[in-house]
């Protein structure tokens, strides 16, 4: 069995944040894996990471059932397939987190 530490990081984590997502209406992300054939009946995805990097896309699902538990699955898709399966995806980063889930003002 393999471990992880599920947050988001990279080389050298210069902004950090945080991320929401709205699922799609229809053909949201859960649809294309059962499309693909990687999402069986009765499993859910519990977790998804995204990791993007020169010339690569790194997308994995963690998907679970109540007999075999967890597993992490990787995702052959393209930016556009991924940014579709929802409806609305924010991210906001700030330098090394400063502003991370802190309330800001400025000026417009």
């Amino acid at each position: 069995m393999e471990k992880e530490h599920f947050k988001a990081s990279a080389q050298y984590d210069d902004w950090e944040g945080s991320v929401a997502a709205d699922d799609a209406d229809q053909e949201g992300f859960s649809d294309f894996l059962k499309v693909k054939g990687v999402l069986k009946a009765g499993e859910v995805v519990k977790g998804i990471s995204f990791y993007s990097g020169a010339h690569l896309l790194l997308v994995s699902a963690y998907v679970t059932d109540e007999e075999y538990g967890m597993r992490r699955e990787r995702v052959e898709m393209t930016l556009e397939e991924f940014f579709k399966t929802f409806k609305r995806f924010s991210i906001k980063m700030s330098r090394h987190g400063e502003f991370d889930d802190q309330e800001i003002e400025f000026k417009e």
